[in-house]
């Protein structure tokens, strides 16, 4: 998650906003020991907190020119968000009751006031991004009945629109419920994890297990990022935390920067993919759908695999071409230090996967692990935590959440908006009516609609939004719920790689200092395989393992060999080199017979695998003369 800058001369302010965070870390504890209360006042009471904090922590519009005038903006706009969200749960119950439809004029200043907050909020902690789309689904719900055509709505009244966004249909909707019913407490693991050290022991890890390769330094960074980010949820956070370390370590052992900062932008996005945690996304999907979990991340198995694989054989092959020396990437002595934290991330890890499959909820789970991750740290001399270190558990728990807890909120009004405009079943026979007769067609229709309403958002934020928005129509389609959910999710999550508002590739450029263009241009180039998964089990739905008995598994394995081949042949012509420098015929025929492998039937896949095959083994044995090398773009 983004840190939250705090405003370094408003001491109060500043005060104020840690111990709103700290309070919505204990409130999250709290209702997850059992003392739940009416969704809207927990959503209320979390929303609150993260507005209060959020509003003190984060500077506003007026930092730059005038400081004193911008805290005293920031307390205003505190007092006016205790003010409307105090009032929404004092008359919660008599607005339900009575209300519903009917909102006297102090709802309407409720909900009118308490609309605008958020948006400001949105602006703080994600830009102006967020706050346009939002804001275009606000003038869609005043004004779209002058629209023509299908796109049009029945008029809505200013009292029906500020209804809308403020009630359960907009910013106290699913999307904010996900958060604070799942998201936040996994927030909370991931402070503790990285308080005690914990975290820091997937570094360590990575290193060690790519030691003595001459592409380890990049293997390093693919292994830690895929598993740092499996707990921290977010691709740009991810870059900051892992790659200050691994990418300038990349560079050391001859990749190029622009290659480097792509290879840590790609990684970081594989841990929200990888799981079994899949930065809490399988706990949202599940949440949404009501498919089990352990259904959920046997799906997401193969695939995770497929995507680490493209990485690694391409940074691999890149190391080939390169001409690389192996390094010694894990000097670094396995001392009582790095026992201890890996002693607490066994444990935590342990527990929670073990109350995960036997059937407690998601938020009990991370509870529990969070509490043995604690429990034991304190036990072990190299991981215990004083009093300073609780306190930034705690107050980290709650800050490192407030992005995706405020981005929530407000993609609430989006959902709400095309619910109720009827937009969201305008779209989907759009795409249908596109896509008729060709399956195909409709899948890159949803996929393009998934990768731009998703730019810049967080990922939960993202899928909450676009699932409602695209997933119906996939659906309509005839595909399955979970390969849809799935399809949605994964584009949601390659947002963050994809041009022009690739966060995550920002986050990279800002580290590497290479163009961030070019880090988006080869970011792109090594997640081709990550952007044709979702089609591969849309058209071979076994890969999802949903259904799988001893007499599919014969087709299974072929399938899934067939996937390998793909993905190492499109890995080797993105490089432009397997063994030797590849001719760009031969890059290009093994490009597509990769593409044709990973996405078609099973005749047609066994048809590619066999020229990638025929390809690979004319490079092995040199039966084609050396190319020049030629620098990737």
């Amino acid at each position: 998650m983004p840190r939250i800058t705090s405003l370094a001369s408003g001491r109060p302010l500043e005060t104020l906003g840690l111990a709103a965070c700290a309070g919505l870390t204990l409130f999250i504890i709290w209702t997850t020991l059992g003392v739940r209360y009416p969704a809207q006042i927990m959503y209320g009471v979390a929303l609150l907190l993260g507005l209060v904090a959020t509003f003190a922590l984060k500077a506003g519009p007026l930092a730059q020119r005038a400081p004193k005038l911008d805290r005293a903006l920031s307390a205003v706009l505190i007092l006016l968000a205790i003010a409307t969200s105090g009032y929404y749960l004092v008359e919660y119950h008599a607005i339900a009751a009575y209300r519903e439809g009917l909102p006297n004029h102090w709802d309407m200043l409720c909900y009118g006031v308490g609309t605008l907050l958020v948006l400001e909020a949105a602006r703080r902690v994600e830009g102006w991004t967020l706050v346009a789309i939002t804001g275009g689904a606000l003038a869609y719900l005043l004004w779209g009945h002058f629209l023509p055509g299908a796109i049009g709505h029945r008029k809505l009244w200013l009292d029906q629109v500020l209804e809308v966004s403020y009630g359960y249909q907009g910013i106290y909707g699913i999307a904010l419920g996900a958060v604070v019913d799942v998201v936040l407490m996994f927030v909370i693991l991931g402070a503790a994890l990285r308080h005690t050290g914990a975290g820091d022991f997937f570094n360590f890890l990575a290193l060690r297990l790519a030691k003595g390769r001459r592409s380890g330094a990049a293997q390093a960074a693919i292994i830690g990022s895929a598993l740092f980010g499996s707990v921290n949820g977010s691709a740009p956070a991810n870059v900051m935390s892992t790659g200050v370390l691994t990418i300038p370590m990349m560079k050391r052992a001859g990749y190029q920067p622009r290659f480097a900062g792509a290879v840590e932008a790609v990684a970081s996005c594989s841990g929200q993919l990888m799981p079994p945690i899949m930065g809490v996304g399988a706990f949202i999907m599940a949440e949404v759908t009501g498919i089990p979990y352990p259904t959920i991340v046997l799906a997401a198995v193969i695939p995770a695999f497929l995507y680490l694989l493209a990485l690694s054989a391409a940074v691999a092959f890149e190391a080939g071409r390169l001409d690389l020396a192996p390094e010694d990437t894990g000097s670094e002595p396995f001392d009582s230090r790095r026992r201890a934290q890996g002693i607490v991330l066994v444990t935590g890890f342990a527990t929670l996967i073990g109350l995960l499959l036997a059937g407690y909820s998601p938020t009990w789970c991370g509870m529990s692990a969070a509490a043995v991750v604690m429990v034991v740290a304190m036990l072990l001399p190299g991981t215990r935590l004083g009093i300073r270190g609780w306190t930034s558990v705690i107050v980290d728990g709650g800050r490192d959440g407030l992005a995706v807890l405020i981005s929530c909120a407000a993609i609430g009004i989006v959902i709400g908006a095309v619910n109720v405009t009827g937009l969201g079943v305008t779209l989907n026979q759009a795409i249908v009516s596109l896509g008729e007769g060709n399956l195909l067609l409709a899948l890159i229709l949803a996929a393009f609609c998934s990768i731009l309403l998703g730019m810049g958002l967080p990922t939960a934020a993202s899928y909450l939004m676009v699932i409602f928005v695209a997933g119906p129509a996939i659906l309509d389609l005839g595909v399955d719920k979970l390969q849809t959910h799935l399809f949605v999710f994964y584009y949601a999550v390659l947002s963050a790689i994809t041009p022009p508002v690739a966060l995550a590739v920002f986050a990279a450029a800002a580290i590497t200092g290479a163009p961030t263009l070019s880090i988006a241009m080869s970011a792109l180039r090594l997640s081709l395989v990550a952007f044709l998964l979702p089609f591969a089990w849309v058209y071979h739905p076994e890969i999802n393992l949903e259904a799988v008995s001893w007499a599919s598994l014969p087709a299974l394995m072929a399938t899934v060999g067939m996937m390998i081949l793909a993905t190492i042949g499109i890995s080797a012509a993105n490089v432009g080199h397997y063994r030797r420098s590849l001719h760009p015929l031969e890059r290009l025929i093994m490009l597509f017979a990769g593409i044709i492998a990973l996405t078609q039937g099973l005749l047609l896949s066994a048809m590619a695998s066999l020229v990638i095959v025929v390809l690979m083994m004319r490079a092995r044995g040199g039966l084609h003369s050396s190319t020049p090398r030629s620098q990737i773009p």
